[in-house]
């Protein structure tokens, strides 16, 4: 007996100090990462699930992944090797973290997590043998770089007849609060419109809506994590959520999305049913699901696709009328008069060239727009204009064009003059060239109606994007298309003579004007110095061009024409690759592009300064500009920036804010998106009660006028 008594205490001791390692695996330590297998109970249940965990702790700033990285990164992952009867379920995630991780927004925990994994165990599992469980773990752990780990973690457990809870039994309790709530407390539905998923959360029982609303996807390839996420109020008690989709989602819209939507207040899963198809959501929000555009052009947009159709061959139509375009055509106009006495034929044979360059450019310029956007670019319609590179060849395009239409030199024969030998030529190349001019000129001119139908365009699907662009080019060619179709029309044009000079020179002053409109949208982009550098290339430029048109004429030897040549050519190399490298520098050095007036009452732009004074129960006007938009830069002119307009925003209280668009920027394209738009000019006012008011492109002060006592009143 006395053996007995002295044995059962050392066997008790043995067992209290051995314990602790049949539930808790050795920590390993990889780097900044330590990790332990962890158990919650001390018993395996034949019958019962018991739960395990891989319990980490990392050095500060280091974090790990969640089962969805997000921009970047890879999740924690395990392989299980259990006894038979033993099966290993999913991990149980906690609420992820954001972690901004050089410019892209990556899902993740820092400092520690704990991952619970459920195991179950068979009906027969045998009591009282031993339970050895073993994980392979791998990780990748990041902080300004990043460290793939492994591990091979174990435990030892045993079967018996009754659960019992272990020492580690609080971290599991500490990992379950972290745990996504299984319910959302509000009701919540799903839908894909155009290339967002738009959550919408309703109000119920009166628990208030939080205004931090972030959503997390499960799965990779669903939103785009690096996009911002926009809140806005829909109606009372109810708010959207829209999250850029990403692109495996855009090829294969899925019938379902799951995944956390998460505040400060709390986390919830979701899991919800798609409540439209990509195609015909698409359709019904660009048809006026978000706020409009009103009157004539409202209605052609809630007409579907043949108003949309109508709506871009307008908008092309009056890109003709453009300063920077007018100018192109005048010439094909010219061209036209000179070559008068041409077949019917060889009319059609030029206005159909003319009209394929166009419209084959058009296509080309939205075909690169929306493969960009495509891979998750996230652009509009006059992009390129934000690009100092465009800025400056076009620049340079721009002022040889006006030194050739002054006179300084000549490409091929001269526009006057009565030369049998061209008027018969049925040179269907150069007017295909001069469409192609008229495209790269006209495309970037934002001009009215263009905004609207552009943002649809690129908004729906590629084919249908394609087909509105193409519409758009024919619109620009149609002028000259039909005095093809109808040469006849020429007899009632003035009639050829010298004239027609005086005309064309002053055409190359209208050039001259817009080299002064791009020389100033390079000094938003890049300040005084990009200026400077934009000037010297233009005089480099301007003796090229004098050199070319003085030396490299008929009535020169070949040698020396060939030598004009050649030194033209190199001077206005040297002098674009000067622009374009001394033009990107300014740009990247250069603090502020923004166009927003200094006169007191108008302020820079946020989501968030909107949503503090419309708390504060002011109404907000928004102009949506960009230095390089010729047709914004009118409204100021005339309607936004007036002193009849600054006096009507004092008089109602309306805040004044302006949304600079001249260099590229992520949070007003997606308030452009969300109003249907890939481009500027966009006009919105904001009533205090919510109400959203989209004014017209084309504004004067009686339109803003009309707009804010309608609303205010």
């Amino acid at each position: 007996m006395l053996l007995r008594f002295i044995k059962t205490p050392v066997v008790l001791l043995a067992l209290l100090i051995t314990a602790p390692s049949l539930l808790r695996a050795a920590p390993e330590v990889v780097g900044a990462v330590t990790v332990e297998l962890i158990a919650e109970t001390t018993v395996v249940v034949p019958g019962e699930r018991f739960n395990v965990a891989l319990d980490f702790k990392l050095e500060p700033h280091w974090h790990l992944y969640w089962k969805n990285p997000g921009a970047s990164g890879l999740p924690v992952e395990v392989e299980w090797q259990l006894p038979a009867g033993l099966s290993a379920g999913e991990i149980q995630w906690p609420a992820p973290e954001r972690i901004e991780l050089g410019g892209l927004m990556n899902y993740g925990y820092e400092d520690a997590v704990t991952l619970i994994v459920p195991i179950e165990a068979a009906q027969d599992f045998e009591l009282g043998s031993a339970v050895p469980i073993q994980a392979e773990v791998s990780w990748l752990a990041c902080e300004e770089f990043c460290m793939p780990g492994d591990a091979s973690l174990s435990l030892a457990l045993t079967a018996g007849a009754e659960a019992v809870k272990s020492g580690e039994a609080p971290a599991f309790e500490a990992a379950r609060a972290r745990l996504p709530a299984p319910i959302a407390p509000w009701g919540v539905t799903a839908v894909i419109e155009g290339q967002y998923l738009v959550l919408t959360i309703e109000q119920v029982d009166g628990l208030a809506i939080p205004s931090d609303l972030y959503f997390y996807a499960d799965k990779e390839g669903v939103i785009e994590p690096s996009a911002l996420q926009a809140l806005s109020s829909v109606g009372e008690g109810q708010v959207q959520l829209r999250a850029e989709l990403d692109v495996a989602q855009l090829q294969e819209p899925s019938a379902a999305v799951a995944g956390v939507l998460q505040s400060q207040s709390g986390n919830w899963s979701i899991n919800l049913r798609i409540g439209a198809d990509a195609a015909g959501a698409a359709t019904e929000s660009l048809a006026g699901q978000v706020p409009a555009a009103t009157g004539f052009e409202g209605v052609l947009l809630n007409l579907g696709l043949p108003g949309w159709l109508l709506l871009a061959f307008l908008g092309g139509l009056i890109l003709n009328v453009m300063p920077c375009v007018l100018p192109v055509l005048s010439l094909k106009v010219f061209s036209l008069l000179k070559h008068s006495g041409q077949s019917r034929a060889q009319a059609l044979l030029h206005g159909g060239a003319y009209t394929a360059g166009v419209v084959a450019s058009f296509l080309a310029l939205a075909a690169v727009l929306l493969a960009l956007r495509a891979v998750g670019e996230r652009i509009g319609w006059g992009f390129q204009l934000q690009s100092p590179n465009f800025v400056v060849v076009l620049t340079v395009v721009f002022f040889l064009f006006a030194l050739n239409l002054m006179g300084v030199f000549e490409v091929g024969t001269s526009l006057v003059g009565a030369d049998t030998k061209v008027s018969k030529r049925n040179d269907a190349l150069g007017s295909f060239g001069m469409g192609v001019l008229a495209a790269v000129v006209g495309a970037p001119c934002m001009g009215p109606l263009v905004a609207s139908v552009s943002g649809i365009a690129v908004q729906t699907n590629a084919a249908t994007g394609l087909l509105i662009f193409g519409v758009m080019g024919l619109g620009l060619a149609s002028p000259f298309l039909f005095l093809s179709v109808f040469p006849k029309l020429v007899a009632y044009l003035p009639k050829p003579g010298v004239w027609m000079e005086s005309v064309k020179q002053f055409m190359g002053f209208l050039l001259m004007a817009a080299v002064v409109f791009l020389a100033l949208v390079a000094g938003r982009l890049g300040g005084v110095d990009a200026v400077i550098a934009l000037l010297i290339a233009l005089l480099v430029a301007g003796l090229a061009a004098w050199i070319y048109g003085r030396w490299s004429v008929p009535v020169k030897p070949k040698r020396t024409q060939r030598i004009a040549q050649v030194i033209s050519l190199a001077l206005l190399v040297v002098a674009s690759y000067y622009a374009i490298s001394e033009t990107k520098a300014a740009y990247e050095n250069f603090e502020t592009g923004s166009s927003v007036s200094k006169n007191g009452q108008w302020q820079p732009w946020s989501s968030e300064r909107v949503e503090t004074e419309l708390a504060a129960g002011k109404p907000v006007f928004i102009d949506f500009t960009a230095s390089w938009c010729l047709i914004c830069q009118v409204n100021k002119k005339v309607a936004t920036h007036t002193q009849a307009t600054e006096a009507l925003f004092e008089e109602y209280g309306v805040v004044a804010l302006e949304a600079d668009w001249t260099r590229y920027d992520s949070a007003i394209t997606t308030e452009l998106e969300r109003f249907g738009r890939s481009g500027v000019p966009l006009y919105v006012l904001y009533a205090p009660d919510g109400e959203v008011t989209v004014l017209p492109q084309s504004l004067t002060n009686g339109i803003v006028r009309e707009a804010v006592e309608k609303a205010l009143k």
